[in-house]
């Protein structure tokens, strides 16, 4: 592992670059210039972490850092494959499109559109990338989450993932590039990631316990059925509640262990019944007939172990609020620790990236009604009052409080 932050002849390669591509100052000093640059792409940094990522602003500045670097391990998760795959079940068809080529397309586009982030783009690649750039990215063909039916539409509608699909395609659009500031459209984007990745856990744990469930009971189903069932997978209670009442911490991590343990469970009776080449009924009704997998099912639900502690940190890393304060606060989260507490506390700019997206598009206008349906996608369901005080906080509602659902919401950009 190796830092990728110029020191000594890289960044005086880094100076040349940025002038010989046109970037002018007035500086006694060049390499403040090259420095300034480098301080502005700093990005949020976890607390007692000893790295800090750098904002993927452009294509290069991306490439600047990969997983194995960044939490200094050996064989970091396949983050970018997990994240595929959760857009890929959002899709509501056929399309090819790909998470990591929509974001491509859009940080070219910001770089078309922004002189100063060209001339950036194209001095990283010169100077810190030594011309190991890739041209194309190549589709991924992710799997589909386990005794998921296929090639079947609105399979996941109403969920994270649909949440995700949608939510990316339109931040990713030209006219959201081109409405946002660079840095806060790499800020938005990181939380839609963010929001995808830490829901997209808790609604796969919920769906296998209500699955394990199902199974138990021995009632003939089909997907649909026991799709209705899963609970929600995030509890927002109202602020007038205590903090103790409020906690998730408890109810989140046994169902992520849960989850992990039943879904185990599952994959093993898949790989050797053949009932599993059937349709989703077809295996329902299988397993239920298993008196094995019943036993071992019903012993995951009552366990006390837990064993999945990567993915609860996973979820927790993605959801929460990373550095309170100083200057790289992070105003992205949407769970707050106190103590042992975990309870939904959303930062402003959270509030502002969900709510913007909830409305048709950039300058334009929704209601607390839509809001409340894109978050129950996500699957949130707050109090209309708590959700509507957040927005007068984050200058987003326009209108009495008194209409309730019918506040209208301005986009922030």
């Amino acid at each position: 592992m190796k830092s990728t932050a110029p020191e000594g002849q890289k960044l005086a390669e880094f100076v040349h670059e940025l002038g010989a591509l046109g970037l002018a100052n007035n500086a006694t000093n060049e390499i403040d210039v090259a420095v300034a640059v480098l301080n502005s792409v700093a990005g949020v940094q976890a607390e007692k972490s000893k790295s800090q990522a750098a904002s993927p602003i452009t294509p290069a500045f991306a490439l600047l850092q990969d997983m194995r670097g960044f939490q200094r391990t050996k064989n970091p998760p396949d983050l970018g494959g997990i994240l595929e795959s959760l857009f890929r079940l959002g899709l509501q068809d056929d399309s090819r499109t790909t998470a990591a080529r929509l974001w491509l397309s859009a940080a070219n586009k910001r770089c078309e559109i922004d002189p100063l982030l060209s001339v950036i783009d194209k001095a990283t690649k010169a100077a810190l990338l030594g011309g190991g750039y890739p041209e194309r990215i190549e589709d991924i063909d992710p799997e589909l989450v386990q005794m998921a039916p296929v090639n079947q539409e609105s399979l996941f509608e109403g969920t994270p993932f649909s949440w995700f699909a949608k939510a990316w395609r339109k931040l990713t659009s030209d006219e959201w590039v081109e409405a946002l500031p660079a840095r806060v459209w790499v800020d938005w984007a990181t939380t839609v990631l963010r929001l995808a990745l830490g829901q997209g856990f808790l609604w796969e744990a919920a769906w296998y316990e209500a699955l394990a469930r199902w199974v138990l009971s021995g009632k003939p189903g089909e997907w649909s059925d026991v799709r209705a069932k899963v609970p929600e997978i995030l509890p927002w209670k109202s602020s007038r509640s205590s903090i103790a009442v409020r906690d998730v911490a408890p109810l989140l991590s046994w169902r992520v262990h849960r989850g992990y343990k039943i879904r185990k469970i599952l994959e093993d009776w898949l790989a050797s019944n053949s009932a599993a080449r059937g349709d989703f009924g077809t295996a329902l009704a299988a397993m239920s007939a298993d008196e094995d997998i019943n036993v071992l099912l019903t012993l995951a639900l009552g366990s006390a172990e837990k064993s999945a502690a990567n993915t609860w940190e996973a979820v927790k890393y993605a959801l929460l609020t990373r550095d309170a304060g100083g200057p790289f606060a992070d105003y992205y989260g949407l769970l707050r620790s106190s103590g042992r507490f975990l309870t939904v506390e959303p930062g402003t700019e959270w509030m502002a990236v969900v709510a913007s997206l909830a409305c048709e598009g950039p300058g334009r206008s929704s209601d607390v009604a839509t809001l409340m349906l894109s978050l129950e996608e996500l699957g949130l369901k707050p109090e209309a009052g708590d959700l509507i005080q957040l927005l007068e906080k984050a200058g987003l509602a326009r209108g009495s409080a008194d209409a309730d659902r019918g506040v209208i919401i301005e986009s922030a950009f």
